[in-house]
């Protein structure tokens, strides 16, 4: 049946079959390619665990390499150079899981060999329980250091429980990578890393990982804690890997479905579609078939009709049709009879509109109706929607065989663009020529030979009728004569600056001159130009074009110039005050430093690079302060730049020569008209001298009050005052301290932050010889953990004996301080001056020793030594006042540099005068507010210095008067404020009604300015008498306290909120201290913090026969 059905009627069944073995086709291919696309997945999965793996291995031996490197080139560095060392190494971010970096010191012991943990970073509290610990202790640690030692090579060691404790108070789960490190073939010890097993396993997932795929970590056999391989999985596989001395595998599992996507389902899809393009394709070209065969029929009756026809039309249109330009027959009464196309297009009639009409319709001009020919005449013509357009007519006479006029052939061209192109030429001439008037610059045109052939407006105005080279600068005559000759020998534009004397007067400026040629082609108008109107044939060469390698010649140079005297002053002006500027900052003694609106360090003056280094200049600010003080220093700059207010800390900042040295920083918000944020600008001043003098005189203070020695004060209660002065020593100074008494045979008396019944015999042992061979050379002994390991016991790396010689040169016993990082010079003469004081309190002692063992047999000698006590209480004392007398002579000196720093200023200030520009003047307010403020904190340090030399002139004070007094005399203060006192009665005290002023005046104008953030403060003022004294207490409802402070509010600079939140220099209180007890009395504190607080002056109501000892520091 096929067979006998015409071709043409088999293509259907044969596009029907085609397209369905194409769908399934399809099909069955897609489908393998989703099998192929899983299995390529799964494999990439498995290769990209595998190499973050060994990469990750990779990086902890590299680590590990890198830190034996170190400590072979610093040889054998201290616990402070090797933790900066691995702070600069930034381990939270580079290697995931590593908790500590470490060194095992190797010794041979006649038990077994040792590896005690030496060094470890970074030392946290988590770290530092680890200093000590013995790695040979444990099968699996000693395991690996063995193999480490044997293989001189990283070696891993088995899954361990590590020294480091979580959160919870477990022991972390882990692994240790160890290397040797030796120095002449002998092991020295091993450096290791401490790795944490569940963050070391999380960090080797990769970032783009798919879901799906489980992975099992095994080491030497053992499961590193990931979940085992699914039982059904569609996918397994195993990678194993050799890596720092251990055998790694990997095993991975994923269910069938791993890896399938929306393509999935492509292959059914496309076999429906199939289907139902199958289907669709038989249906159309069935009917294409069918249309196909009606109109080929249809088509050969038309093509037999239409030949005809135009073989008819041919002969009769075939002349006339043929001509491109419009025209028109007309009869002999000038009638039109036939029009061709081209006119009835371009008149817009349609042929049939115009037969019978006169030529006339279509002329605007009616004086060529009369005429029978013409040629070439350009006249107008409307259309048929009336618009007028410029032609070029023709008309011909037409004559039959024998001569007689049939009529006239009409031939009209359009020439209207022809025509606007004229005009608009003429027209832009002009236009171009006020356009070249009015622009703010001096132009001329020039032909090849030089001849000027234009000038505009402003070269007329300014230059007159001279040219430029005549008013062009001596100095310059030559630059402008090498600029015209560049431009002749490259024919490219050039440019020169050059002095033009301009104006009646011939004044000189600066101007720009550019010149540019023009080019024009060689088959275009050779004679036009700027002024021919040649601009259709003429173009402004490109800005390098090169000699020969355009076939067009220069027409003309065109040549401008721009006045650029204001710019280029207002420049130079602007680079010398850039250049002062910077001036000042690199001799500035501070650090100097601009940040950007965000923060971003943008320049640092000489002073950075002198402190920090070179190494280390290009660190960052942040990376180089301390890293206990680094947190609160970044969250109060990121607060002083989010809320655009000025930033003040105090912080500790690493130097060129590896120590920390006190500073404080300020910076200020420099800000534009619109109050943005344009830059930060401040200083980093060390300070660290002033800081580390005022804690050494505290500290000598806090240890003479300590060792002062009473009448009433039994000899069997100095072993704890000896133990409150170690503890002063080692908050401040020294990691721990011991003292020795000769009592007569040297004997322990005191210790701080040390148990000696913690110390090994071994130390014991060596601590007694060290401390004979004080005793014996009565000099200072220094030792270092190099030579003495046995410091690692009490954690410190070195030690300082001190002998204590007594007025008389006998011994007195030794004071030893321990270190955790090597003293300076001036850390050995604080320890010396606190041994002198040691040394005088063991004096007394032992002068009290003997008068007590006298006393029964020598009445007289008992009084001897009361008075040598005395004259010893004394001498402490005037160490006190020598001290007090110290702090006056510093204050006195930092006036000096102080004068200098205002004085320079407004030297600076009125050499500038109203040149100085607005941030300049910002600057050098910020630096005489500075010197105002430091003025003001040395006013206030020898108000208390003069305040422990006045001599009290006792008399009767009310004090109800004088509190009412004060109160008013700081209605300053409150001015503006909802402020209540209630001041109730007072008694009357014997003591010096200025100081006692003094003290109110402290007091209450604490509870004005604590009270600031109250919108109702209260201020009480009560008294309560009891025996012999009175207690007067003030209290207020302000901020308040944190009463675990209450011992340090009394102190010198000591202040407990923020400069930015509450004024002051931390003296007042100090001064009510030392008032009080000059007075025989003595102030106590107790506050809540958020609901105020009380201060509790205790006073004798008589004044004591003898003034009370000052307890102040100076």
């Amino acid at each position: 049946m096929i067979r006998s059905m015409p071709r043409h009627r088999r293509i259907p069944l044969a596009v029907l079959v085609l397209v369905l073995l194409l769908s399934v086709f399809a099909a069955l291919l897609l489908n393998r390619f989703v099998l192929a696309q899983q299995d390529a997945r799964f494999e990439r999965e498995v290769n990209a665990s595998a190499s973050s793996l060994r990469d990750r291995l990779s990086d902890y031996e590299n680590l590990l390499r890198a830190a034996r490197s170190f400590w072979q080139v610093q040889r054998d560095p201290d616990q402070a150079t090797f933790e900066a060392y691995v702070d600069h190494l930034d381990l939270s971010r580079r290697y995931p899981g590593v908790l500590a970096v470490g060194f095992v010191r190797w010794a041979e012991a006649p038990g077994g060999p040792q590896a005690l943990i030496e060094r470890i970073a970074p030392l946290n509290d988590v770290n530092r329980t680890a200093l000590g610990f013995d790695m040979m202790g444990e099968a699996s640690r000693r395991a690996a250091i063995l193999l480490a030692r044997d293989r001189d090579a990283v070696q891993v060691s088995r899954h361990v429980a590590l020294v480091q404790r979580g959160p919870d108070g477990q022991r972390l789960d882990g692994l240790l990578l160890f290397l040797p490190v030796r120095e002449g073939g002998s092991l020295r010890g091993l450096l290791y890393i401490a790795l944490r097993t569940d963050q070391f396993l999380a960090g080797l997932t990769p970032p783009d990982a798919m879901p799906g795929v489980s992975v099992r970590t095994l080491l030497n056999g053992e499961v590193l804690g990931t979940p085992a391989p699914e039982e059904n999985a569609g996918f397994r596989a195993r990678t194993p890997l050799q890596a720092a001395g251990g055998a790694w595998g990997l095993e991975f599992s994923a269910p069938g479905s791993f890896g399938r996507d929306a393509v999935a389902d492509v292959p059914i899809v496309v076999l429906v579609v199939g289907l139902l393009v199958a289907g669709l394709a038989f249906l159309l070209t069935q009917s294409q078939v069918s249309a196909r065969e009606r109109a080929e029929e249809a088509t050969r009756t038309l093509a037999q009709s239409r030949a005809r026809l135009e073989r008819s039309r041919a002969e009769f249109e075939a002349i006339f049709q043929a001509i491109q330009d419009s025209a028109a027959f007309t009869d002999a009464g000038g009638r039109v009879r036939l029009v061709n196309r081209a006119l009835s297009e371009q008149f817009g009639y349609a042929p049939e509109a115009l037969v019978g009409e006169s030529l006339g319709r279509l002329h605007l001009d009616r004086r060529l109706e009369t005429r029978s020919t013409f040629q070439a005449l350009t006249t107008p013509y409307r259309r048929a929607d009336e618009s007028v357009f410029s032609g070029e007519a023709q008309r011909s006479q037409v004559t039959g065989p024998h001569g007689e006029a049939l009529g006239v052939l009409e031939v009209i061209r359009d020439v209207t663009g022809r025509v606007e192109a004229e005009r608009a030429v003429q027209a832009g001439e002009r236009r171009s020529r006020a356009v070249l008037d009015a622009i703010p610059h001096i132009l001329w045109v020039s032909d090849p030979q030089g001849q000027i052939t234009y000038v505009n407006a402003q070269h007329r105005e300014r230059l007159g009728r001279d040219g430029v080279s005549e008013r062009v600068h001596p100095e310059d005559r030559a630059t402008y004569a090498q600029m015209w000759e560049a431009a002749y020998a490259t024919r490219a534009r050039v440019h020169a600056e050059v002095r033009l004397a301009v104006g009646q007067n011939g004044t000189y400026r600066w101007f720009v001159l550019r010149v540019a040629p023009i080019y024009a082609a060689l088959l275009g108008n050779e004679t036009g130009g700027l002024e021919a109107g040649g601009l259709e044939a003429a173009q402004v060469a490109p800005a390098h074009a090169v000699p020969g390698s355009d076939p067009a010649r220069v027409t003309e140079w065109v040549a401008s110039a721009t006045d650029i005297h204001d710019r280029l002053v207002a420049e130079r002006l602007a680079q010398r005050n850039e250049e002062r500027y910077r001036g000042v900052l690199e001799g500035m003694p501070q650090i100097v430093w601009l940040t950007d609106p965000l923060g971003q360090p943008t320049y640092f003056n000489r002073r950075w690079d002198e402190y920090v280094g070179p190494d280390r200049s290009s660190y960052g600010f942040l990376s180089l302060v301390h890293p206990e003080d680094r947190a609160d220093y970044q969250m109060r700059w990121a607060a002083a730049v989010k809320g655009q207010r000025p930033f003040e800390a105090e912080h500790r900042l690493l130097g060129a020569d590896g120590r920390y040295r006190t500073f404080v920083t300020r910076g200020l918000p420099v800000r534009d008209g619109q109050r943005q944020v344009l830059e930060w600008v401040g200083t980093s001043t060390d300070v660290d001298d002033q800081v580390y003098a005022e804690s050494a005189a505290r500290l000598l203070a806090d240890v003479s009050e300590q060792l002062s020695t009473r009448a009433d004060d039994p000899l069997a209660s100095r072993g704890g005052h000896y133990h409150a002065a170690l503890d002063r020593i080692t908050q401040r100074l020294a990691e721990s301290a011991g003292l020795w008494g000769m009592t007569p045979e040297l004997g322990l008396l005191a210790t701080s932050h040390l148990d000696p019944a913690r110390v090994s015999p071994a130390a014991r042992e060596a601590t007694r010889l060290a401390l004979e061979q004080v005793v014996q050379s009565e000099d200072p002994l220094f030792a270092h953990a190099a030579h003495y390991p046995l410091l690692h016991e009490v954690n410190a790396t070195g030690a300082v004996l001190y002998p204590l010689i007594g007025r008389d040169g006998a011994m007195r016993g030794v004071l030893g301080l321990t270190y955790r990082q090597a003293p300076t010079d001036r850390d050995h003469d604080l320890a010396y001056e606190l041994a002198k004081r040691f040394a005088t309190a063991l004096d007394n002692d032992a002068l009290r020793v003997q008068a007590e063992g006298a006393r029964a047999d020598l009445q007289l000698l008992n009084q001897s030594l009361e008075e040598r006590v005395q004259q010893r209480t004394l001498e402490l004392q005037d160490a006190n006042r020598e001290l007090e007398a110290f702090s006056y002579s510093v204050s006195h000196d930092l006036r000096t540099p102080l004068r200098h720093i205002v004085g320079f200023g407004d030297l600076l200030r009125k050499d500038v005068g109203a040149g100085l520009s607005p941030k300049s003047e910002r600057y050098l307010g910020v630096i005489t507010d500075a010197a105002g403020r430091m003025s003001q904190l040395i006013d206030d340090l020898l108000e208390f210095s003069r305040m422990g030399r006045q001599e009290l002139r006792h008399g009767p004070v009310d004090l109800g008067a004088v509190a009412r007094e004060v109160w008013q005399t700081l209605e300053p203060d409150r001015a503006g404020r909802d402020v209540t006192a209630q001041i109730g009665p007072l008694p009357t005290v014997q003591g010096d009604p200025a100081l006692l002023t003094q003290v109110f005046t402290n007091l209450l104008s604490n509870a004005i300015k604590y009270t600031r953030t109250r919108e109702h403060a209260r201020v009480e003022v009560s008294a309560r008498v009891e025996a012999q004294e009175v207690t007067v207490t003030v209290r207020d409802n302000g901020v308040g306290f944190d009463p675990k402070y209450t011992d340090k509010l009394f102190g010198v600079f000591q202040r407990l909120h923020r400069a930015e939140e509450f004024e002051g220099t931390g003296i007042g209180l100090a001064n009510v201290r030392r008032i009080v007890t000059r007075h025989g009395g003595r102030v106590r504190a107790e506050a809540v913090p958020g609901e105020g607080a009380a201060f509790h002056v205790t006073l004798p109501l008589i004044a004591p026969l003898t003034p009370a000892l000052d307890g102040g520091t100076a």
